[in-house]
């Protein structure tokens, strides 16, 4: 039983070591997965959500004319 642990220890390290044989040895750098800064993401026309929920946000608040300045609360309808 103690045999066959270490054996699975020894695959587990061995296939670890493989897949970050480029970035542990080769010094190469780690790939980057985030959307907004990759650059195959982007080529291909993904884009950051939250970059998009904000895009679109502020798209719909300049046609309406709401100028954000000018809201004032009505204070007299709180005092009662």
């Amino acid at each position: 039983m103690l045999k066959i642990f270490f054996i699975v220890v020894v695959i587990v390290a061995l296939s670890l070591m493989m897949l970050g044989l480029n970035i542990f040895f080769l010094r190469r750098k780690f790939p980057d997965t985030e959307v907004g800064k990759n650059k195959d993401m982007i080529r291909l026309g993904l884009r950051c959500p939250q970059c998009e929920e904000r895009k679109n946000y502020r798209r719909t608040l300049k046609p309406a004319g709401i100028n954000l300045k000018k809201l004032y609360p009505d204070w007299s309808s709180l005092a009662r």
